[in-house]
């Protein structure tokens, strides 16, 4: 099932490395002050959410070279640069459609499967005799 105005490319990004509108607004607000440097603290501080949360999502993100990272003087600074043509183009999109179209955006993060809900599921999938 398609959402109305949001791509498949846009999906597919939301697939990958979205399970949480919590992540979706790390990143984006990442993204729109960019080159701004943002620690934990000050990104739990904005978005009023659980600084050990903020630690994970940005990690995560950098991790997936999503945003760039370093070592500040008291703390692990993060920002965004720029990953690839193709993820700059989902970001812009996914900002885009988080202001215009915030609730069917919602939706779509909320009907993706997160990777442990697949592991699950795939562990029940009947195979036929021949695919052992």
């Amino acid at each position: 099932m398609t959402s109305p105005g949001i791509s498949e490319p846009l999906r597919a990004f939301i697939r990958e490395h979205i399970q949480s509108v919590e992540q979706m607004e790390v990143l984006l607000l990442l993204y729109t002050t960019t080159p701004k440097e943002w620690s934990a603290v000050r990104v739990a501080r904005e978005l009023r959410i659980d600084p050990m949360s903020a630690s994970r999502r940005l990690a995560d993100f950098a991790e997936k070279g999503l945003l760039s990272a370093r070592a500040g003087d008291e703390a692990l600074l993060y920002w965004y640069e720029g990953s690839s043509p193709t993820n700059d183009r989902a970001i812009a999109e996914l900002e885009r459609a988080n202001r215009e179209r915030r609730t069917t955006l919602i939706g779509v993060i909320f009907s993706a499967p997160s990777d442990d809900v697949r592991a699950f599921a795939d562990a029940f999938r009947l195979r036929r005799s021949t695919e052992k």
